[in-house]
């Protein structure tokens, strides 16, 4: 049977299984809910609610929320995967159960390629994105039309321990390059085992864990050694290359094998790493278990509220030189999903979350970089320390803008975790790289395949679903005629 067949069985069965199963759910009431098209809802990361719920009260007072009863903000998950999945399966469905979704900067081309988010080109006004972060803006645009719209940024950075540097006597210029660094950490390491004050002290930690963490880490140790441009928006990959090369055969050298702790010898990572992402690497940071860490801005404000002596910097090269790249942007923008049925109101919406007002409440109360530039230039009363990184925002770098990114992404991360873990050699794990990317980007994507798959799993989800609630039916009957039999 072909999938376009299937597909069309799939999609009527699962109409009728949702049909049943609300018909068979017992519910003490027979009323039918509809919501009203003045209630919105948006969806984006754990990590970026507190944010928008902490405004919505100041979006429904505002002008842009005339005629809005209420704004439900929904979770997506920590994970950028986990939130991935979520939405690409929602939108395959065509659901039309989110009016605006936070997008990662990465999933943009996916998403607008698929049809999947509206074009917001008739809606902008002339040069309203140049108020905003070039990197940002550009991470809005796919094949020449504008799909989403600047949220916030984030930049990865350097955190090390103020304390244990002055300690030693070092400064912030002892640790410009990835080697100065690693003799900077060796040292204290040293000194602070002969001494006995933190067994568990490591010198460096990022997130290498199987996931984008990893890609990401990927990218800016390649870009610290020269290598920009690896993989690009046309497919092409040159991955075996002496920056890449030289970049991962360094990083591995830095990281001690499996039961080898780093206080005995010259490795600065700890071989735990490479199963830390953001929330592990920030557990042992704020415990006061690392020297140094790659972290995102969002642990400023967790640094200070744990009482950690810390200072922030760009993250090292291989030489110091003004034209290597370090950081990787990520951040969020926000797309307005084809299926929505209150597009005018969502568009309100994301064009407040980028006011000056809500663009330093994001700031303030989650630690992400405002995409508005001018908050840079006056910024909120104890934050005056972002306005030395507006110069950094134009020596950043940005992943590969691809509609097959998701599936790029699960290569390297994969292949980074196994050279970390020396599961592989260096130049293994970038061949493998290569060759598997360049696979990937070649083929051709079955999408009938892909929403024939997802709705298979969910269809099976709802029949289970289906036969549980149908099996409680007929016990609750079951249980009320035997009663009626007794009395």
């Amino acid at each position: 049977m072909k999938i376009k067949k299937l597909y069309k069985i799939l999609t009527f069965s699962l109409v009728i299984i949702t049909f049943s199963s609300s018909y068979l759910t017992p519910d003490s009431s027979s009323e039918i809910i509809i919501s009203s098209q003045d209630n919105l809802k948006i969806i984006v990361s754990d990590q970026q609610v507190p944010a928008i719920m902490g405004i919505i009260d100041d979006f429904l007072a505002d002008p842009l929320g005339s005629g809005v009863d209420s704004i439900e903000v929904i979770a997506s998950g920590t994970r950028a995967e986990d939130q991935h999945s979520y939405l690409v399966e929602q939108m395959l469905l065509k659901s039309n159960e989110f009016d605006v979704i936070g997008l990662d900067t990465i999933w943009l081309a996916q998403f607008a390629e698929n049809g999947w988010v509206e074009a917001l080109d008739s809606r902008l006004e002339s040069n309203e994105l140049s108020n905003f972060a070039d990197g940002l803006v550009k991470s809005c645009k796919y094949n020449g039309k504008t799909y989403a719209y600047p949220y916030f940024m984030n930049l990865g950075i350097l955190y090390y321990r103020k304390d244990l540097i002055k300690a030693y006597n070092f400064t912030e210029n002892d640790f410009n390059t990835w080697a100065e660094l690693n003799t900077t950490a060796n040292h204290i390491l040293k000194n602070e085992n002969f001494a006995s004050r933190n067994p568990n002290l490591v010198g460096f930690i990022s997130q290498f864990d199987t996931y984008e963490g990893a890609v990401v880490n990927f990218f800016e140790w390649a870009a610290s050694f020269g290598a920009t441009g690896i993989i690009n928006s046309n497919g092409d990959v040159n991955i075996i290359n002496s920056g890449v090369e030289d970049a991962m055969t360094f990083l591995q050298e830095l990281t001690s094998q499996e039961g080898v702790d780093v206080q005995l010898n010259s490795n600065i990572i700890p071989y735990e790493c490479i199963n830390m992402d953001e929330s592990l690497s920030m557990e042992k940071w704020l415990a006061g278990e690392a020297i140094f860490m790659r972290q995102w801005t969002f642990a400023y404000t967790s640094s200070i509220n744990y009482n950690i002596s810390f200072g922030v910097l760009p993250l090292p090269t291989a030489t110091d030189s003004p034209d290597e790249k370090s950081s990787c942007v990520g951040g969020s923008v926000l797309a307005i999903p084809a299926f929505s049925q209150n597009k005018a109101a969502a568009w309100n919406l994301i064009k407040f979350l980028g006011k000056k007002l809500a663009q330093e409440f994001e700031l303030t109360n989650a630690s992400n970089f405002p995409a508005l530039k001018s908050v840079y230039d006056n910024p909120p009363s104890n934050y005056e320390w972002i306005q030395n990184w507006k110069e950094q925002l134009g020596k950043t770098i940005t992943r590969p803008v691809h509609p097959k990114y998701s599936l790029i992404s699960s290569v390297i991360a994969q292949n980074m975790n196994d050279l970390l873990s020396f599961r592989k050699d260096v130049n293994t794990a970038l061949t493998d790289m290569n060759e598997e990317i360049t696979r990937i980007i070649d083929e051709k994507e079955n999408k009938n395949l892909t929403v024939f798959i997802i709705l298979a799993t969910t269809i099976a989800t709802s029949a289970l679903s289906l036969f549980i609630l149908s099996y409680i039916r007929r016990s609750i009957q079951r249980k009320i005629n035997t009663n009626k039999k007794v009395v």
